[in-house]
């Protein structure tokens, strides 16, 4: 029976493997309603229901990135990774002097060239399966470390899946231009953010027991995202329809 990768990998060589399989099992990855969306092969109200409920996720990020920064110690040592963690904050959030919108905005401007109103988004009720993930979401920023929390951010495989979607939602969903900007900007914020989650990882990969817990970080953070989705496609699954937007 072979070493598990947190017994067989220390720093650099662990963070590689932790990547490559956030990379290759992430359910931005995996998830059959991304490969639809792909297709166009999505309903569009279903898709619609999606979005609705992702804004509330991206509206929780920048909270769970300040929880995340108040976890980095005061010490000269961490001086670049407090740097690190803030930057994705301030980008998350939206620059403080109006400068730069935050990602939740950009979305809200996707939802409308999806066809839902921002104040509909704004006001639809939150399935629970929404308010578990972003409850656990917020906790785990919070309460561990924050290369822990780190080692389960979702950046790398959501490069792919922007630089995957960005075409569909072009072609197959009508969105237009003007509208895409949230998923224009993760096609190559995300690579240096990526970059960044992964310094911090390799940087504190140091023990065996703090190697588990990031590996196990990661594969919460799976769940919490297959749950997002899972929670919207279940709900259209059980009423047998999707009201489509306003």
């Amino acid at each position: 029976m072979s070493e598990a990768p947190w017994d067989r990998f220390a720093g650099e060589r662990f963070r590689d493997e932790l990547t490559k399989f956030k990379m290759q099992n992430h359910p931005f990855a995996t998830h059959p309603f991304f490969a639809a969306i792909e297709k166009g092969e999505a309903p569009k109200a279903l898709v619609q229901a999606w979005a609705q409920q992702f804004y509330p996720w991206l509206a929780s990020v920048p909270i769970a990135m300040a929880e995340r920064f108040a976890r980095v110690g005061w010490e000269p040592k961490n001086d670049r990774f407090r740097r690190m963690v803030l930057d994705q904050l301030v980008e998350e959030a939206g620059d403080p002097k109006g400068k730069e919108p935050g990602h939740p905005e950009l979305w809200l401007r996707f939802c409308e060239g999806l066809g839902v109103p921002r104040a509909q988004v704004q006001a639809a009720p939150l399935l629970p399966s929404t308010m578990v993930a972003i409850d656990d979401f917020l906790y785990t920023n919070r309460e561990n470390p924050f290369y822990i929390s780190a080692a389960g951010s979702s950046e790398p495989p959501n490069v792919d899946l922007c630089a995957r979607l960005l075409p569909a939602f072009r072609s197959h969903y009508g969105v237009k231009e003007e509208h895409l900007e949230y998923y224009r900007l993760h096609v190559t914020a995300d690579v240096e953010h990526s970059q960044w989650v992964g310094e911090i990882v390799a940087a504190f990969a140091s023990t065996p027991e703090v190697r588990r817990q990031m590996w196990d970080q990661m594969l919460r953070g799976f769940s919490l995202h297959a749950l997002l989705v899972d929670g919207v496609v279940s709900g259209a699954a059980a009423s047998g329809t999707v009201r489509p937007a306003a």
